[in-house]
């Protein structure tokens, strides 16, 4: 054996086709064995994204009222132009535009324009128990509401998003219900 330079182990030899071929079918073995796995983290990963997504847009709508001095509200869409007019519906998304001639009762976007949407991935939807919430620019003033987010395919454990009537949004511990 040699110091510096050269060859350490002597002749070196290739991989034969038999042993080439054994490995691929191992591959292909775990790969297989591990995609399922993979779609259920993949809609786990949509799921706590569009809580992410929903708690930062409750979070915006709340600070842009304040710092408007205009209300602000946030309502569920399944087309991404229009509120939802029933709570009934899963929807698709979110709008958060000002309200000026805001009531706890009426959302309509109108003329007004949209200051933030999201769009769900196809796989996941969300429920409310109402469409929307208004924050008004007074501070601690809100409409309450709990939002569930929820995969299509109910394999993946649902998160509920709360806004309390003080306007503070979290995320809630317990488990989304997630039946409709």
């Amino acid at each position: 054996m040699q110091r510096y330079g050269g060859p350490v182990f002597g002749r070196c030899r290739g991989v034969t086709l038999y042993e080439l071929l054994l490995a691929v079918a191992i591959a292909a073995v775990l790969a297989a064995l591990a995609v399922p796995s993979f779609g259920s983290f993949r809609r786990a990963a949509g799921v706590s994204t569009a809580t992410t997504e929903l708690l930062g847009a409750l979070h915006f709508a709340r600070s842009a009222a304040v710092l408007n001095g205009l209300p602000v509200t946030l309502c569920l869409t399944a087309d991404a132009a229009t509120c939802l007019a029933s709570e009934a519906r899963a929807a698709t998304g979110w709008l958060v535009f000002t309200q000026p001639e805001a009531t706890v009762f009426s959302v309509a976007i109108g003329d007004q324009p949209v200051l933030r949407s999201f769009r769900l991935p196809p796989d996941v939807s969300v429920h409310a128990s109402r469409a929307a919430v208004t924050f008004w620019p007074v501070t601690r003033a809100s409409t309450t509401s709990t939002f569930d987010i929820c995969d299509v395919t109910r394999t993946v454990r649902g998160r509920a998003v709360v806004v309390s009537q003080t306007g503070r949004p979290r995320v809630a511990p317990e488990e989304a219900t997630c039946t409709q």
